[in-house]
């Protein structure tokens, strides 16, 4: 019964982790990148305003904040603004065993109940990693590669009993209706992969649906509704439903993880799949010039193969944000062009700067038609305790070839902390959000109070 197992993980979970601060900066940084900078920010927010209840008041109703504009909203509410917003550049963090980024619905399922719940930040910390084991470790149990080929969306799915967790630690929600919330949440796991055929964005409403899912499942437990019982891996059940090869022996080591601190954070606002190939790129982009450039090979996991480079015709020919996100070839053209494919340079070529986008320039179109995307079999077989890549590119008659086995942000090869500042910095520019009072505030967490918090990442 992995239901009674995790409903005891979150009774006695520790939120004293070393990494969580800088998972924490990372992902108000990126909500509140996301809030300014992603091109469909606006339509969901004015979408979440029209199907919200009246604006509660502060003084009689529980109330949580919306970033980056400080507004108050129900709780269920402003867990979906914030958990989509956090995940609107694709650029939160990735746990890549399970194959699903723990951060976006975790931490906006956990701050919209710490702040209606009135609680501590040690509570908070504490709801938010549990949120980040749970979701990973259903994750890897329900089988990252089946769930996957079922056409579903792991952060969506799973993601939603990791935000049921965090909410309910943060409301302080006993075993039973913990349990209850859980079960509750059986009957939510959604989100599909349907969005690659026209770059929709339902893939950034995913987590923010997945927290606020988290937020009524537990709102109905507390007030006493009785959900299903072994909702996970019950005869009817989620790993049941959603896969055929579910795993799940994942749950023997929930309570010795440290879930948090096996989470990478993203150096591009992009696939995950892509990142060891821009790594390798980026080392030859500046012994290459792009208009010698013949041939670009590059080779991820078969996963990523069919999440960026299939069908290759259309992934050569993005036409939006979301298509760049997940197109390998655009992602090799822009960093043979720029030398990266960081916050900046990615941003600015997908338009969300003072700059056109530039998914048809000539140049990049000419790459994008020169890059081929495959499997490799040693790649494959390492995968998915590696996410590897293979590149090579043929310029002016010589090839150049590098070979990545992990790609950077991950805790074994983790982003300098130039980097991660730099990412903090670009994201927050212009915002209204200083980096330097959140960066302070989030790194002395402990003795501020929640209020504080929120107060730093709001405009």
């Amino acid at each position: 019964m992995v239901t009674d197992r995790i409903v005891a993980h979150c009774e006695t979970v520790d939120g004293d982790r070393p990494d969580l601060p800088a998972h924490l900066l990372d992902w108000f940084a990126v909500a509140i990148g996301g809030a300014a900078h992603a091109d469909s920010s606006p339509a969901i927010r004015d979408g979440i305003d029209r199907i919200a209840g009246p604006t509660p008041d502060p003084a009689t109703d529980e109330t949580a904040t919306v970033l980056l504009t400080g507004e108050p909203m129900t709780p269920a509410d402003a867990a979906f603004a914030n958990g989509a917003l956090a995940h609107s550049l694709d650029f939160d963090d990735t746990h890549l065993p399970s194959s699903l980024h723990p951060g976006a619905p975790t931490v906006a399922a956990a701050l919209a109940a710490a702040e209606a719940a009135d609680a501590s930040v040690d509570r908070f910390l504490a709801a938010v990693a549990a949120g980040y084991d749970v979701a990973c470790t259903v994750g890897e149990a329900v089988g990252p590669d089946s769930h996957y080929d079922r056409g579903f969306h792991v952060t969506a799915t799973c993601g939603t009993f990791g935000a049921v967790a965090a909410a309910g630690v943060a409301r302080g929600l006993d075993a039973d209706a913990l349990r209850n919330a859980l079960g509750i949440a059986g009957s939510q796991a959604a989100g599909s992969l349907q969005f690659l055929a026209n770059g929709a964005w339902n893939k950034r409403l995913h987590p923010g649906l997945a927290a606020r899912r988290a937020i009524e499942a537990t709102d109905l437990a507390a007030a006493g509704v009785v959900g299903a019982a072994d909702p996970l891996d019950g005869e009817h059940g989620f790993f049941a439903g959603y896969s055929d090869d579910p795993n799940p022996a994942a749950f023997d080591r929930l309570d010795e993880r440290d879930a948090v601190a096996e989470t990478g954070r993203k150096p591009y606002p992009c696939c995950r799949y892509l990142h060891s190939a821009i790594d390798g790129l980026r080392d030859i982009a500046s012994a290459v010039d792009p208009v010698d450039v013949e041939a670009v090979e590059i080779a991820i996991p078969s996963a990523g193969v069919r999440l960026t480079g299939d069908p290759i015709a259309a992934r050569r020919r993005p036409e939006s944000f979301v298509d760049c996100q997940f197109s390998a070839p655009f992602a090799a053209a822009l960093t043979l062009t720029e030398g990266t494919a960081g916050a900046e340079p990615f941003l600015r070529a997908v338009g969300r700067f003072d700059d056109p986008p530039r998914w048809d320039d000539p140049e990049l179109r000419r790459l994008m038609d020169a890059t081929s995307v495959t499997t490799d079999e040693t790649i494959e077989r390492r995968f998915p305790a590696e996410w590897g890549a293979e590149v090579a590119v043929t310029a002016a008659g010589e090839t150049h070839e590098r070979s990545v086995s992990v790609p950077l942000g991950e805790p074994e090869k983790p982003m300098s902390d130039t980097d991660a500042r730099a990412k903090t910095e670009g994201l927050l520019a212009g915002t209204g959000v200083d980096a330097d009072r959140l960066t302070a505030v989030i790194e002395s967490l402990g003795d501020r109070s929640l209020a504080e918090l929120v107060d730093a990442a709001t405009a």
